[in-house]
């Protein structure tokens, strides 16, 4: 054991009975004179100190030799350092100098920590009480709709409280802009000016889902590490920050290196999940957004139905043609009273409901059948008896066939904007460029 010891004056006088006695008085005298108050510093205590090694039960001698350098001395709390944070302490120009081989078992073990700490802080996996290296109590299993919908409303959070930063840091851009207006005795008039209105912290348009920043991702990650309840949560969420930091510089792409996508944590949430498989988990997310606004199918007419209204269409109107016009379903061109009194319509409303075009089988179907059914399969806009306006909806990448309103509320638009960044993610994941 090795103590550095001060040069002045020590301030218990006692004699030590042994060896063990005598080296912790040694520690008292170091810690006594490192916080006493402030007093005037001796020229001994300038010089640079010597560290006296005593070990009685090998009868070695006490030797003095100078201190090691700062660089190779052990943390002063005496814990050992794990190796995800000794590889952090390297440069990085030291981690492209280690052989493939090596650097290929650093990834697996960033990997595994970084699943390790996200199934326990986002996904609420319980941690085993075994001692050692920090292991779930459970193995880890394919991703579930569960799973991929807690990481996803955490990625929302995350994404919320950046907006709320963005409009904090928008509102101080504001004052300080008013402020240095009135100072250059402008007036109230330049400071409601336009130019003071622009923000470089605006985020309407930007993508609901666009990368989350690091730093909000890391600061997070340190407050668990410090405020969590119990020790082995604390201890997971600290080896996920460390694996986050390690990951960021060696494996993070210059895309990557600008933020986390959805599609990132998902990868490292199951890190043995393909391209294919993160596509996969993306499409669900995108088709439970997809069946909370969408409405459902009208019902399309029986037999019956669709046999009396070609009956009516080729027996009353078209008589024979392939087509007719809106003056046809009025009575013609010039009606007499018997058809005046049995036609339901007048020309003008005819011309306002079909326009000026031909008439075929299938158009007259879509219109004349009952108000909220579909006349035929191939109809792609129903009215409902609310008088909503649906419209057939295909995504082809999400594998999604239904119908939504053509005249959405705020909230559907902001659905339907989530939907069309989730729909790209899938497309880009599918194809291989997804990060």
């Amino acid at each position: 054991m090795s103590l550095g010891r001060c040069n002045s004056e020590p301030v218990l006088r006692r004699t030590a009975r042994d060896p063990a006695e005598k080296r912790f008085l040694h520690f008292l005298d170091h810690y006594s004179q490192r916080h006493r108050p402030d007093r005037p510093v001796s020229r001994a205590q300038t010089q640079p100190h010597h560290v006296i090694v005593t070990d009685a039960d090998r009868g070695l001698r006490h030797t003095s030799q100078p201190s090691l350098p700062s660089a190779q001395k052990r943390p002063t709390s005496g814990a050992p350092v794990s190796p995800m944070t000794a590889l952090l302490r390297r440069p990085s120009s030291a981690l492209s100098r280690d052989s493939p081989g090596k650097i290929t078992a650093i990834r697996q073990r960033v990997l595994s920590k970084i699943a390790i700490g996200i199934h326990v802080a986002l996904l609420n996996a319980k941690i085993s009480q075994k001692p050692g290296e920090i292991q779930l109590e459970e193995p880890m299993r394919e991703a579930t709709v569960e799973h991929v919908q807690r990481i996803y409303r955490q990625f929302l959070r995350f994404k919320a409280l950046e907006s709320d930063r963005a409009a904090e840091a928008q509102y101080l851009h504001q004052v300080k802009l008013v402020q240095e207006a009135w100072c250059e005795n402008s007036g109230p008039q330049a400071a409601q000016d336009d130019s003071f209105s622009r923000n470089p912290w605006d985020s309407e348009s930007e993508n609901p889902l666009s990368r989350m920043r690091w730093a909000t991702f890391i600061h997070w990650l340190e407050q668990e590490a410090s405020c969590g309840i119990q020790q082995t949560y604390r201890r997971s969420v600290a080896a996920l920050l460390r694996g986050v930091k390690l990951w960021r510089q060696m494996c993070a792409s210059p895309e990557q290196a600008e933020g986390i996508s959805l599609g990132l944590l998902l990868s490292w949430a199951f890190p043995s999940s393909s391209s294919a498989n993160i596509a996969e988990m993306l499409s669900w997310l995108a088709l439970n957004e997809l069946e909370s606004i969408r409405w459902p199918s009208p019902r399309l007419i029986d037999d019956e139905e669709r046999k009396q209204l070609e009956r009516i269409f080729h027996k009353v109107y078209a008589k024979g043609r392939a087509a007719i016009t809106a003056d046809d379903i009025a009575g013609g061109d010039f009606p007499d009273r018997q058809t005046q009194i049995m036609t339901l319509v007048d020309s003008r409303l005819a011309r306002h409901v079909f326009g000026d075009k031909k008439i075929d089988w299938p158009t007259f179907l879509e219109h004349m059948c009952e108000m909220g059914c579909q006349g035929h399969p191939s109809v792609t806009r129903v009215r409902n008896p609310e008088g909503v306006c649906l419209a057939r909806c295909r995504r082809t990448a999400l594998n999604f066939h239904g119908w939504l309103s053509e005249t959405p509320s705020e909230m559907e638009v902001e659905r339907r904007k989530v939907v069309d960044a989730l729909e790209a993610e899938v497309v880009a994941w599918r194809s291989g460029i997804g990060y």
